[in-house]
Order: structure tokens, then sequence, then C-alpha cells
């Protein structure tokens, strides 16, 4: 029943502990105060190796270690100890966040500019990973796409369902020009996420004239702008160049212009 409960300790990983010292702590934690010799045995494990690994919760605070009559004794002063670590733990790691977080918004724009950069992705996985590494820029507002909508949200909908989300996160305006065949999602209450409605879902849509089709989708946000295919091909590759993005924004307004409402 211990070694069970032992292993159920996903919430230590955010410590960085070994899985031998895991499993010390858990057993601590349903045996109470424990030598050595008592935890050695019951995780069959050899003296030196608990010795070594208990160190670790002794350096985050995990348990205490007391004087027996027999030697030395590990245990917990009470169960909120554990709750007290975690808590402390968890701010660190978002101090640490928000410090990587501002020293990545403050970064000079220039500096990318002048090294434009493109990235290749292949594969569902590949597409999904690209939108997974859209940056909401600072200062961002406003993006720009083509988009063939039902064929992009058959890839993965739940997951583009949460892209969505996040951009919602940030109150990104997207202006949409997708397929006329798409218009018919607009009245489907199962994609109430992908309604041309500016005020709650943050988008304008125009549509392509009808029998004009596109597999390939494009999003333009800030110097940046992913492709993505939503056909057979099924590839993505993303380009961070200022000119480039400049260009294809006078390309999207040309579409945008002759899209209708």
């Amino acid at each position: 029943m211990i070694r069970r409960k032992a292993n159920n300790a996903d919430f230590l990983d955010i410590f960085g502990l070994s899985e031998i010292s895991k499993k010390i702590l858990m057993d601590i934690l349903h045996n109470g105060d424990s030598s050595v010799a008592d935890i050695s045995l019951r995780l069959n494990t050899p003296k030196s190796t608990i010795y070594d690994s208990v160190t670790p919760l002794l350096d985050k605070s995990l348990v205490n270690e007391y004087s027996g009559e027999h030697g030395k004794i590990y245990g917990l002063s009470d169960v909120e100890q554990l709750t007290r670590a975690h808590t402390l733990e968890i701010e660190t790691l978002q101090k640490a966040h928000d410090s990587l977080v501002a020293m990545v918004k403050e970064r000079p724009e220039s500096g990318d500019v002048a090294k434009p950069k493109v990235k290749f992705y292949s594969g569902i996985l590949g597409i999904k990973q690209a939108f997974r590494d859209i940056p909401w820029q600072k200062n961002l507002t406003e993006a720009y796409m083509l988009w063939p909508t039902q064929d992009m949200i058959d890839i993965d909908e739940a997951f583009f369902k949460w892209h969505g989300a996040q951009r919602f996160k940030h109150n990104v305006f997207i202006y949409a020009v997708e397929k006329y065949a798409d218009r018919k999602i607009q009245g489907d209450k199962d994609h109430e996420w992908l309604q041309n409605d500016p005020k709650n879902n943050l988008v304008s849509v125009k549509y392509l004239p009808k029998g004009v089709d596109c597999k390939m989708s494009f999003w333009i946000y800030g110097n940046k702008c992913l492709f993505a295919s939503g056909g057979k091909e099924k590839i993505a590759f993303t380009v961070h160049s200022k000119e480039f993005s400049e260009m294809m924004k006078l390309l999207w307004e040309g579409l945008w212009n002759e899209a209708e409402v």
C-alpha cells in the first residue's frame, strides 16, 4: 500500500527532486518520523542511498532532522510544512518567469529586424508547434489573416479553440479573409467561438468570391508572418522580417478590399 502511494508524487516535480528523494519524502509522509534504517527497509534501498537522497529534502525544508535514541530521525513538523515549501517554490519560479518575460519584452526590436529568420515545420504536430510559438508581442493590438477556416480546424479543432483563447487573453483583434464556403460556419451553434463578432470574438470577417479556393493560410502579426497548410501537404513556416511583413500586408489589403461582407 505504501509503495503505491509513494509513486503518486507528481506534486513534487516542482522541486526538481530525484525519484528516490520523492519516494523517501512520500514514505515519511505516510509513515511519520523514521530512521534511515526504517526507510531503507521499507523502500528496499541501501542506507547509503537514503543518506544521500535525504539531503536535498533537508536543503529545501521538505523534511526535518531530529536526534533519536538510536541516531538521526527524519520527519515533518506538520503536514502544512509541505504546503509552505511548495508555495515558496512556486513564488520563486513565478519571479523568475516574470523576469524572463520582462527581459524578452524589453529587448530592442531593431535587433530582430536586422536578422530576418525563417523556420519550417512539418506535419500536424509541426503546424501546432508553429502556432504555439506565436509570440503575442508587446503592444500588438491587431493581426491580419487569410484563413480557410474549415480546412484549418479539421486539423485539430480543440487546439485552435485553445489558441483563440490565448489571443483573447492578449486582446488582439483579427481581420480575417475567409473562403465563401466557410460562411456556413457562421450559423453553426457548435462553432460560436468562430463567429464573425467584433465585440465578443474580436474578429471581423470578409469572404473571397464564390468558387475561389485556397488551402494555405497566413497570419501577419507585427513583423512576423505564419503560413500553414490546411490541405494534404501539412506544412508550416514562419518568416520574421519587417520588409516581408509589410509586403504581405499590402497583398492582404488587396484581398480585403475585394472581399465581400
